[in-house]
């Protein structure tokens, strides 16, 4: 399956940055990150939901979104990249 997950963590001053770190690091670990907030990759259905659950802990459900698109065939998909093309390694 092939999935692109997007977050937007906040900057909460009681946290620091140490939520967004540990959500990035934990991502980076299933996902290649292609612009600052968003991955995409290839992913074993049972790494998703191991992923999923990781990232429920780190999140704070009152601040913080991630969102999933999952796609079980990438028959029917296209991906259109425009300006600077990103190499997978960048921001790592």
């Amino acid at each position: 399956m092939f999935a692109i997950l997007i977050y937007d963590i906040s900057q909460h001053p009681d946290k620091k940055k140490k939520n967004i770190t540990k959500v990035r690091k934990t991502v980076e670990q299933y996902l290649h990150r292609v612009q600052y907030s968003v991955f995409e990759g290839e992913i074993q259905p049972h790494l998703l939901k191991a992923l999923t659950f990781e990232l429920k802990k780190l999140i704070d459900k009152e601040f913080d979104s991630i969102i999933i698109y999952s796609f079980n065939d990438r028959k029917y998909s296209e991906k259109l990249e425009m300006g600077v093309k990103r190499e997978h390694n960048m921001f790592s």
